[in-house]
């Protein structure tokens, strides 16, 4: 999308208009996302003066420049998984978060002096064209999006990325970056991949669970809204519910057909991950200097694994991968696991279903832990930017911009009305969008191959899965260290 810096004042002005109409003059200064619900807020008495509250200018210390009009091409794939976010916009088009995004280039563009283009292609495009330009010393993009596990194996572990914490511009303790996000991923003290408002797929692909919600009201169950409110909803209550929602529909007496209703449905390596992740478990630390430990399997880890694979490895109960969405609107399970973003191809639902978050460990755990899958897009600037500092301030202005426009778009149009279809369902998301959100390490890096036998024990191979994990430790390790190598280059 070329973008020039022309005398467009009029047009500025309505689309402008377009997106506070749309969104909201609040989300300006708005650190997060505004709570469901107090509505019937009383307004102050004419007779008793009102103090208005300055909050504190959250934008005034971003970096500014003048780059005389110079082009700053960035690369992105197109998300072929269900997903509506996107960092390119070519037009408006009177779509609130669509014209957001594009009044936000609009005004990064006139403040800077610069001329942001967009490149949209495939995820093998971006792969194929990035591997070709960053050898061959090729200044063009600036910075490029790809899938987060490709990133590592074709250009992190190949040197072929900068550490963002070396360029100037960036403040990654501004609201509008996930620093959460990125310190569960990060690599000793060093940030390859970023994450921010810049990019809403940190959104769409936070894992939640969804529920038919008939069957639970028809067959006499806790409502999970209740559960979830009460701190009570966990392992135990989960699991439970999994094996009252199989039902054998066809009437030939035994579970598990086709035809049958079971209790849950996700795909193993994506969302599933996220029951160890929101039990609060893990088996990497970090030590001291800030690196990457593997501490094998604790005790609580292992307890995790056992209690949810004697239920979700047995078939009668469960399914994973396949048509788990279709099934699901068919009436076919009572539980599935999703991403956010995959809600939009559940519209069509003929009933009512449940958000939820994945269950805690227990009711003592404190909170809720949102998992985030691999197929976020992370943003990295290749080894061959000559103007870090440019691209540090272009970048940390973009997002910012975005924080300001575009995020409360992005909940108000996309989740609290194409995605889901009450409010508890909203203050779910809202929650889980506050939460401590974070990627599974194992799941982004994969050393080893560890992300399919943390699987394959959820899923019904608990017995071995002690035993497995002790064979890919050193290959594991090995892994390990190859990426560590890359990075130390």
């Amino acid at each position: 999308m070329k973008q020039r810096n022309t005398a467009r004042a009029l047009s500025l002005l309505l689309a402008l208009l377009l997106i506070l109409a749309a969104c909201g003059e609040s989300a300006e200064n708005t650190d997060a996302p505004a709570d469901v619900g107090d509505t019937d807020v009383q307004a102050p008495s004419a007779e008793t003066p009102v103090e208005e509250e300055t909050e504190p200018d959250i934008y005034v210390n971003l970096p500014g420049a003048d780059y005389g009009g110079a082009d700053f091409p960035l690369l992105q794939y197109e998300e072929t998984s269900a997903a509506t976010s996107t960092i390119c916009v070519e037009e408006l088009n009177g779509e609130a978060v669509n014209d957001a995004i594009y009044q936000r280039t609009l005004n990064v563009n006139d403040r800077l002096g610069i001329n942001i283009v967009f490149d949209k292609t495939s995820l093998a495009d971006v792969t194929s064209t990035m591997s070709a330009s960053i050898p061959a010393g090729d200044d063009y993009y600036q910075a490029f999006w790809q899938h987060s596990t490709t990133a590592v194996t074709n250009f992190l572990q190949k040197g072929y990325v900068l550490n963002l914490n070396d360029i100037s511009g960036f403040d990654f303790t501004a609201p509008w970056w996930n620093q959460n996000a990125m310190d569960s991923i990060r690599l000793n003290d060093r940030t390859y991949m970023a994450f921010g408002d810049i990019n809403y797929y940190l959104f769409d692909f936070q894992s939640i669970i969804i529920c038919n919600k008939p069957f639970v009201m028809n067959h006499g169950m806790t409502d999970p809204y209740e559960l979830v409110q009460e701190g009570e909803w966990t392992i135990d209550k989960f699991l439970s519910m999994v094996k009252e929602g199989a039902e054998d529909l066809n009437g030939n007496g035994q579970l598990g057909d086709a035809e049958d209703r079971i209790g849950f449905t996700g795909y193993k390596t994506a969302t599933e991950l996220g029951f160890t992740h929101a039990a609060d478990v893990e088996l990497f630390s970090r030590g001291a200097d800030g690196s990457i430990v593997y501490d094998g399997v604790s005790e609580k880890y292992f307890d995790v694994v056992s209690r949810y694979s004697e239920v979700l490895g047995d078939k009668t109960l469960a399914e994973h991968n396949g048509d788990f969405a279709g099934r699901f609107r068919s009436d076919l399970t009572l539980f599935t696991s999703f991403t956010v973003g995959g809600l939009s191809v559940m519209r069509d639902t003929e009933f009512d279903y449940y958000v939820l978050p994945f269950p805690k460990y227990d009711a003592e755990q404190e909170k809720y832990i949102s998992f985030i899958t691999n197929q976020i897009q992370p943003m990295m600037i290749p080894i061959t930017v000559a103007d870090t500092e440019r691209a540090g301030v272009v970048l940390e202005n973009l997002c910012a911009e975005s924080h300001k426009l575009v995020r409360e778009c992005y909940f108000e149009e996309l989740v609290n009305y194409k995605y889901v279809r009450d409010a508890e369902a909203i203050s779910i998301l809202r929650m889980l969008y506050a939460s401590d959100a974070r990627f599974e390490i194992g799941h982004i890096y994969n050393w080893g191959g560890i992300e399919g036998t943390i699987t394959a024990g959820l899923t019904g191979e608990a017995g071995t899965f002690v035993s497995a994990m002790t064979r890919i430790e050193k290959i594991m390790a090995k892994s390990m260290q190859k990426t560590m190598d890359a990075i130390s280059n």
